[in-house]
């Protein structure tokens, strides 16, 4: 009896440290594009298929890299390139990148899957969803692929909101106080662009793998050689063909992977898919976009109209012209034309003043030309008297002009007045 205790005892105390070696185990590698890296107390190692990740170690991958994890809770996770994540028990922090979140069973046990960033929570029982954030900008978005999930701030977990299948929200703290925004379904464009970031991963079928099994599948496939197609034809990729998956079970088609088993069927119904890449509407732009070009050459190749002609004046023609009908005796004569002034003779003592005007009869000419003020002529003494005083002025004319026009800045200031 001692025996069987005794050893009882050794097993136990044998197992305990592998159990609490292997409890500090949550995920596992399960592929990997490229290099990819993970830090856990203070030492970092380059990680391969087959790798563990221990609790609270945190994992890197370089540009253009993929990391797809396995945890032990029947979750899958695919981390794009430039992405960087924290792994704990039941929970994962993206801290910057994008990543696919993958949650195949809903355990009552462990609650459901949280995926938080540095202002959001993201959280579901079963579904797929690809979570985004951007550090620089502090946006978490998310896009739900399957099944609903609850989105809300981290901050102020009263603010959530639900999103369904193919809907789509994001919270920043500068839009609404932190609340998510209304979700709004997503657009085939950014659909495929989105998870054309991960390459190889789609979807889950019906048939949900069990355990820790994933799609991405280690069986070698037979190697076909790449066959040149053009760029626009219609593709058969993976991103396609779930959308319309989602498509027909939105309409009441046929069940589409993930379905809940167990849940009531909706009426059946008619779904239309319109392609984005129609090769009848494709032949028929293409003809339409011939003819207008057509139409172009057309109206190009049509010779130019014939310029009217205009006589050049550029060059004298030497034709003599002549004016017929002026009067001869007019008297009109062109206020360009200047005329003597007259002239009035002062005579010291006398009391009537003569004038002697030019023997032609002067016109009138206008005031403008300034020739309207008769010149009064002195007698000799007068005369000499101002030349002298023209010799003796202060300062030559010029200077005289020139304190003129500085005096004439003031408006108010006028010589002759």
């Amino acid at each position: 009896m001692r025996a069987l205790k005794a050893l009882l005892l050794f097993t136990v105390l044998s197992l305990a440290p592998i159990q609490v070696a292997y409890g500090k185990i949550v995920a596992v590698v399960a592929s990997l594009k490229g290099h990819a890296f993970t830090t856990y107390k203070g030492q970092t190692q380059t990680l391969k298929v087959g790798d563990h990740i221990h609790r609270e170690a945190e994992v890197f991958t370089e540009i253009g890299a993929q990391l797809s994890l396995n945890d032990y809770y029947d979750h899958v996770y695919h981390l794009a390139g430039g992405g960087h994540i924290a792994l704990y028990n039941n929970l994962l922090e993206l801290k910057e990148g994008y990543l696919w979140v993958q949650s195949l069973k809903y355990d009552p046990l462990h609650g459901p899957l949280r995926v938080t960033t540095a202002n959001g929570v993201v959280e579901t029982t079963e579904g797929e969803s690809i979570v985004s954030f951007d550090s620089y900008s502090g946006k978490t978005q998310l896009l739900a692929i399957k099944g609903n999930f609850v989105f809300k701030n981290a901050l102020m977990e009263m603010k959530y909101l639900t999103l369904s299948e193919g809907q789509f929200s994001f919270i920043h703290n500068d839009h609404e106080e932190g609340r998510p925004r209304k979700a709004t379904p997503i657009g085939y464009a950014s659909y495929k662009k989105v998870t054309g970031l991960f390459d190889g991963v789609q979807p889950f079928g019906e048939a949900k793998p069990t355990g820790l099994k994933t799609r991405l599948s280690t069986v070698a496939k037979p190697k076909v050689a790449p066959k040149r197609e053009v760029a626009s034809t219609a593709s058969n990729s993976a991103p396609e063909n779930a959308f319309e998956a989602a498509l027909a079970a939105q309409a009441g088609g046929a069940a589409y992977p993930g379905a809940v088993a167990g849940a009531p069927k909706s009426e059946k119904g008619k779904v239309i898919v319109l392609r984005l890449r129609d090769p009848a509407s494709k032949e028929q732009s293409e003809k339409s976009l011939i003819n207008y070009y057509q139409s172009k050459l057309k109206v190009m190749a049509k010779p130019k109209p014939k310029k009217k002609w205009r006589p050049s004046y550029q060059a004298k023609s030497g034709v003599p012209i002549k004016v017929f009908g002026a009067p001869k005796g007019s008297r009109r004569v062109p206020a360009s034309v200047k005329k003597k002034p007259a002239v009035i003779k002062v005579t010291p003592g006398a009391k009537k003043v003569s004038t002697r005007s030019s023997k032609r009869a002067s016109s009138r000419t206008p005031a403008s030309l300034g020739q309207m003020l008769p010149k009064i002529k002195t007698n000799a003494f007068e005369g000499q008297m101002l030349k002298e005083y023209k010799n003796q002025m202060r300062h030559d004319q010029e200077v005289n002009d020139l304190i003129d026009q500085l005096k004439s800045i003031d408006m108010d200031y006028k010589k002759d007045y």
